[in-house]
């Protein structure tokens, strides 16, 4: 069914005697306070409008120089960030191909050698 509207919530409340919610009221959706939400939007708008295509050439570069001291970091970076995982995921596996290997055990053959024993009769 989902959730009640404020409107439904405070019929409900209003015959038991509580408090009610006011309508205008709505939780936030912003994972950042307001501030810090603002700010890292102008970096990404600034980063999309002039300096993006410099920066990620830049750590394209860092990561292929051989010797240089923040090679792994580059390099990780570009894994985690630019190359898309489902890129390498269909590459590796020619697209959305099934492959299913079925295997089955031969039969097992137990080799038996003749046991040499010597018996001795008491008398």
């Amino acid at each position: 069914m989902g959730r009640r509207s404020n409107k439904d919530a405070n019929k409900i409340r209003a015959s038991v005697g509580r408090k009610l919610i006011p309508e205008n009221k709505r939780k936030s959706t912003a994972i950042l306070p307001n501030e810090k939400k603002k700010r890292h939007q102008e970096v990404l708008a600034g980063m999309l409008n002039s300096k993006g295509k410099a920066v990620v050439q830049k750590v394209l570069d860092k990561a292929l120089t051989d010797g240089d001291d923040d090679q792994m970091t580059c390099l990780k970076i570009v894994m985690d960030r630019i190359i898309p995982t489902d890129y390498i995921s269909k590459a590796k596996s020619n697209g959305n191909a099934i492959q299913i290997n079925i295997t089955g055990v031969d039969e097992a053959s137990i080799e038996q050698e003749p046991i040499e024993a010597e018996f001795e009769e008491t008398k």
